[in-house]
This record gives C-alpha cells, sequence and structure tokens, in this order.
C-alpha cells in the first residue's frame, strides 16, 4: 500500500505579531523530505500543522487528498508518528512505559503481546534496550531524546513527522536513525527538519527550505 501524501493549500499560520508561516501550495508524498532553514524560519510551525499539533490560521492542510477536520483527526493520528522538539517525555514513566503509552494511544497491535513486542523493536531500533526499564527522569537529555524518537517510531506508522531527530546523536546514532529512516523510506512519507545540510543530503529524497515563514525553494 502506498503511504499517503500530505497537501498545504494557501496555508497561513501566525505565531505573533512578528511572524506568519506562509505555504501556498505544498505536496509532500512518500519517501524522505528534509526542510531547511535559519532558526525561526518557520520549521518547527511547520510540522506542528503537519503533524495536526495545531491548525492553520488560514488555509487547508490534506492527508491521503483528505482535508483535516474534526471528524478525521483521530484517523490520521492513529497513523502518524510525531516527534516534537521540545523534550516532552514525562519524567516519571519509564523509557518503556512512555513508548508503551504511545503505541496505546495509536491503538497499536491486535493484542498485548503483538504491542508490547512492537515497543522492544522500536527501542532496540535507537540502542536503548538497557534502558527499558528506566525512568525517564533519570535518564540524560539525549537519551530522553532517544527515547521519544522511539515513541515516534513504534509501529512503523504512514506518516513520520520528525523535528530534528539527528540532535544530540553521535556519529554511529545518527547513521542508525539514517538507515532506519532509508528503510522506511518506500512505504511512508517522511518528514525531517535538520540543521544540517549534510546529513539531510544523505537521507532525503527531497528537500524544502524556509526563509522568514516563506517556502523559497523546493
Amino acid at each position: 500500500m502506498t503511504a499517503p501524501s500530505m497537501h498545504l493549500h494557501q496555508v497561513e499560520h501566525r505565531t505573533s505579531a512578528r511572524f506568519t508561516l506562509r505555504v501556498p501550495s505544498l505536496t509532500i508524498g512518500p519517501g524522505v523530505t528534509t526542510v531547511l532553514g535559519l532558526n525561526g524560519c518557520g520549521k518547527t510551525t511547520l510540522l506542528r500543522l503537519l503533524a495536526t499539533v495545531m491548525a492553520p490560521t488560514a488555509g487547508e492542510v490534506s492527508v491521503g487528498g483528505q482535508v483535516l477536520t474534526d471528524t478525521n483527526l483521530l484517523a490520521v493520528r492513529r497513523r502518524l508518528g510525531y516527534l516534537p522538539q521540545d523534550d516532552s517525555v514525562p519524567r516519571r514513566l519509564t523509557a518503556f512505559d512512555h513508548v508503551d503509552l504511545v503505541a496505546v494511544m495509536r491503538e497499536l497491535g491486535p493484542d498485548t503481546r503483538g504491542r508490547r513486542a512492537a515497543v522492544h523493536r522500536a527501542l532496540r531500533e535507537v540502542q536503548l534496550t538497557d534502558l527499558t526499564g528506566e525512568r525517564c527522569g533519570r535518564l540524560s537529555g539525549g537519551q530522553r531524546r532517544r527515547v521519544a524518537l522511539a515513541a515516534a517510531l513504534v509501529g512503523d506508522a504512514e506518516l513520520l513527522v520528525l523535528d530534528e531527530p539527528d540532535a544530540h546523536l553521535d556519529h554511529e546514532q545518527r547513521q542508525r536513525l539514517t538507515d532506519s529512516l532509508r528503510a522506511r523510506a518506500g512505504g511512508a512519507t517522511i518528514v525531517v527538519a535538520t540543521h544540517d545540510e549534510q546529513w539531510a543530503r544523505s537521507v532525503a529524497d527531497r528537500a524544502i527550505r524556509l526563509a522568514d515563514g516563506n517556502l523559497i525553494a523546493t
């Protein structure tokens, strides 16, 4: 099955009196699309719109040809893995429990055993097998980032929206992330925001660039 495309039509989103993201038209299809640009250019705002975290001030966001509305939002979120930029991993949960909670919310697996197996696979993919039972509050910032990444990757989502997934990763971990995203590229629509243009070239099928809230290159 082909992964659904995401499309923005005449989208505007105002985050402050001084900044508005404007995307007249953008379609993101299967494969890996990287979003590049300087700090404050609108990368995170764009990814939050694609991840259904917020709705645009104006215009439409579509997934698989359907405009996002209150009636289909939940169905889209079940198909979507999202890594936010901020450190939002609950400190009291263990690494396993946090990823498992996300898996439950996405209704993954035909049974509990299958879902938990998917959680273990995701944690193994980000090299956290030895820390599955550790509370997130005891982990380093980089380790918590990998827990959040595992939560986005769990269950092989058809849609992946990842805000700076390469942050805090060493060379080996970044290569594993590259391999993981490339392995998914044939069956998922993946959007990745990053500051690292060299890494973006190594992982992307396509790159887009933002400047001052405007789409300047695709």
